[in-house]
């Protein structure tokens, strides 16, 4: 077997070509880069994504509305909010100067588990950052704990310092894969380019991302096999929001939600999939069980509020 050190001793051309390649990859995305002073004590990073857009972590905004900004040129602008969504821990912002460098864009579609990869950001105090590491998984696409739509898993494997929250993953050339944001247990997720592009938009012109909204919380419970019930597993109602469309419809705390539409639900997720832009309005029926009976009742979603349960 060959000595890494040993290699790299022999080759230390090739060493330093690689260690050029990197700083080269962080100087292409730098231009594009911001950093954000919000609520929280530290600062973090933000990414001009289209002109006078930038997208960021909603992460360190806490409940404010205002953002201070360091551009690329150390010029400091005030900024406001223009849409966010905490279930993804995304932000966007407008600036007026649409004159910053836009960033080179990867599909991402040539990614490799194992592959370099560099968390960027540019912090306050200190100018540009750089994290690196690798594509430590890749999948196709998932949901949030909280029902968002992901196009694509992409996890690296690298340190997320706090000034890099909100910056861009790039790849060895110092195109954005997409944008790194914390996840849970404080792991790192990269929110895929092809999500920013399909979400931004919609945060631009609404605000937020619309959601149906039944107004209940659901705990997984195991289900008696006495029941004979098709599956093993039902969803507690331990919550309901007052006048929400659960409690009109007549859920109470107690019921087991069985099935929605007609479809088995045996987690969270499997709800969440009823509960798109398109369900609002929408009336579905609920299959439950109700002191060890079965009970279906209707329900008219509604779309769900900042900040309110499913």
């Amino acid at each position: 077997m060959t000595d890494m050190t040993d290699s790299s001793r022999s080759n230390p051309g090739a060493l330093a070509a690689l260690s050029d390649g990197l700083a080269d990859a962080v100087s292409a995305i730098a231009p594009a880069l911001v950093a954000v002073k919000g609520h929280r004590r530290f600062t973090y990073s933000g990414l001009h994504w289209q002109p006078g857009v930038i997208v960021t972590a909603d992460y360190g905004l806490g409940r404010s509305s205002q953002l201070a900004l360091t551009l690329p040129d150390g010029n400091v602008v005030e900024v406001e909010v223009s849409g966010r969504d905490r279930a993804l821990d995304l932000a966007v912002l407008r600036i007026e100067r649409t004159d910053l460098p836009l960033p080179a864009i990867s599909d991402g579609a040539a990614l490799r588990v194992g592959q370099l990869v560099l968390a960027v950001g540019q912090s306050w105090e200190y100018g540009v950052s750089a994290s690196l590491g690798l594509v430590g998984n890749l999948g196709g696409p998932w949901q949030t704990s909280q029902g968002r739509a992901i196009d694509r898993l992409i996890r690296p494997d690298l340190d997320l310092y706090p000034n890099l929250l909100g910056g861009p993953l790039v790849d060895t050339a110092g195109r954005v894969l997409g944008l790194n944001l914390s996840g849970p247990r404080n792991r790192v997720v990269t929110l895929p380019a092809s999500t920013l592009d399909r979400i931004v938009a919609t945060l631009l012109e609404h605000g937020s991302l619309k959601r149906g909204y039944l107004g209940v919380g659901l705990q997984p419970v195991a289900l008696p096999k006495t029941l004979d019930l098709p599956g093993d597993t039902g969803l507690l109602v331990i919550s309901l929001d007052a006048s929400g469309p659960a409690e009109q419809a007549g859920l109470l705390i107690g019921d087991i939600l069985l099935a929605v539409g007609g479809q088995p639900v045996q987690n969270l997720a499997a709800v969440y999939g009823h509960l798109e832009a398109s369900s609002i309005g929408q009336a579905v029926q609920l299959h439950l069980l109700r002191g060890g009976q079965p009970v279906d009742l209707t329900v008219t979603l509604g779309e769900q509020p900042q900040g309110g349960s499913r």
